[in-house]
């Protein structure tokens, strides 16, 4: 028996000292959450116009056309829940935040990151962002996070092929979403609406009513410090629109325009069908390109110094 045992492990020590190696080059390779974090451990006392969110807000708000100390601490697939833990993680070092910007998409209130086809980027939010957001071991490693396969690439991609691993300008807004390489806006429109459609998925209403929760707590939060809360519905081209569940999206802009109504410091902007943007603004049929980020930007600088 002690034959056998020594024998399973000196098969299994070189797999666990090939898995350890992986894991250190893994965290070693920069990313846009570390950006994020470092940015905020540092610069948080000085930000007074705070964009949170999804990727409607990470490509489509640029901090560089505001007028105001600007962040954009929005991120791919993130939703309320970890939205408020940001909120939470920084409170006691927004000094000078006046205004947050928060979008309010046509899944917001119906996607929880757990159940999401990106539930593996619950690891950056624990590993880079220092947040105790998940129990399981999985979620606190690189390597088990992501396929083997998947792993290996990002480590070929960045020590040997030496690509880029940052999305993230300085200012946190994702740079990567060009007009030069837009997606077909026709193709792109209706997988991008069935992607988002969750009201006829099970443990729905669970979702949602979780997601009633915090949104109802950042607003509280904005509340018990006097800061102004937009909501922001970003643009969508036509083909997107036309693929929306009708009753996942006005319960969503009912209860949007209802947290307006309610809370003097809550200010809802539907810009869904705004015809000021058209398909040049596009980089896919939901996301603004850099274009059509320029052109949002410098709207809601100007619906923000002009807040009342």
């Amino acid at each position: 028996m002690k034959k056998f045992l020594i024998k399973i492990v000196s098969i299994a020590l070189p797999f666990l000292a090939i898995a350890l190696i992986m894991e250190v080059l893994l965290r070693a390779i920069p990313n846009d959450y570390v950006l994020k974090k470092e940015f905020l451990n540092k610069g948080s006392n000085n930000i007074e116009t705070l964009i949170l969110g999804s990727s409607h807000s990470y490509y489509g708000l640029n901090p560089t056309f505001f007028s105001s100390n600007t962040f954009n601490a929005g991120y791919i697939s993130q939703t309320l829940d970890y939205d408020y833990e940001i909120l939470k993680k920084y409170q006691s070092k927004f000094k000078k935040l006046k205004t947050i910007i928060l979008p309010i998409s046509y899944f917001s209130f119906y996607e929880k990151l757990e159940a999401t086809e990106e539930f593996w980027r619950i690891k950056n939010y624990i590993i880079y962002f220092d947040m105790d957001t998940a129990k399981s071991f999985i979620n606190h490693t690189e390597i088990l996070s992501l396929p083997v396969k998947t792993n290996l690439k990002r480590l070929i991609d960045y020590y040997i092929l030496d690509k880029p691993s940052i999305t993230s300008t300085k200012l946190g807004w994702g740079s990567n979403f060009t007009s030069e390489n837009a997606k077909d806006l026709i193709k792109s429109g209706e997988p991008r609406a069935r992607v988002n459609t969750y009201i006829n998925k099970p443990n729905y209403k669970l979702v949602f009513n979780a997601n009633t929760i915090t949104i109802n707590e950042i607003v509280a939060w904005c509340n018990n410090r006097n800061i102004r809360l937009l909501l922001l519905t970003t643009p969508a081209f036509e083909t997107y629109c036309q693929n929306l569940d009708k009753e996942q999206l006005n319960v969503t802009i009912k209860k949007a325009e209802t947290l307006d109504l309610k809370n003097k410091n809550c200010n809802y902007l539907n810009l869904l069908k705004d015809d000021r943007f058209d398909a040049k603004d596009f980089y896919d049929a939901d996301h603004l390109s850099d274009i059509g980020a320029e052109k949002l930007s410098k709207l809601i600088n100007e619906k923000v110094n002009n807040w009342q």
